[in-house]
């Protein structure tokens, strides 16, 4: 059965795998990692690119760069400052945005409060996370930053 799945996948990913193609499709909170486009920040999808990579190459990399952040290499300027000032809120906020965004158990009753507080008053999710999260979870400060945009 595995050997199937082999044969399918591999020419498939032989196909379509360009450096710029590479990307997370869902929304994820890291400081290598766009949190609008999904693009990534890691050399081997950029100058060390090699059309010989392979799956398992790509994958292992993606893996590594999830488990420990590059600061001095960032895609995202807003989670960046946040990883680098703030370790705690970061890591609280990324594991609210897996649940959001992923599916994975509520890890923030408090936050998630917050969320739903703000988006009951119309505001739309995504900009209400974001928003929150580049305002160290105060709820005042981001209502203002959402009116004012």
């Amino acid at each position: 059965m595995a050997n199937i799945a082999v044969q399918r996948i591999k020419p498939e990913f032989m196909e379509v795998l360009k450096s710029e193609e590479v990307r997370f499709i869902i929304k994820i909170w890291h400081p290598n990692i766009s949190s609008i486009t999904g693009a990534i920040c890691l050399d081997i999808l950029k100058d060390q690119w090699a059309a010989a990579m392979t799956l398992c190459t790509v994958l292992l990399s993606l893996q590594a760069l999830l488990a420990a952040a590059e600061p001095e290499v960032l895609q995202d300027a807003v989670l960046a400052n946040q990883y680098k000032q703030n370790p705690k809120m970061f890591k609280q906020t990324a594991r609210l945005g897996a649940h959001v965004y992923a599916g994975a158990p509520v890890s923030s009753p408090e936050y998630t409060k917050k969320i739903e507080n703000l988006c009951a008053m119309g505001f739309d999710r995504n900009a209400v996370i974001v928003a929150l999260s580049s305002k160290s979870w105060d709820v005042e400060t981001t209502t203002e930053l959402l009116l004012s945009n």
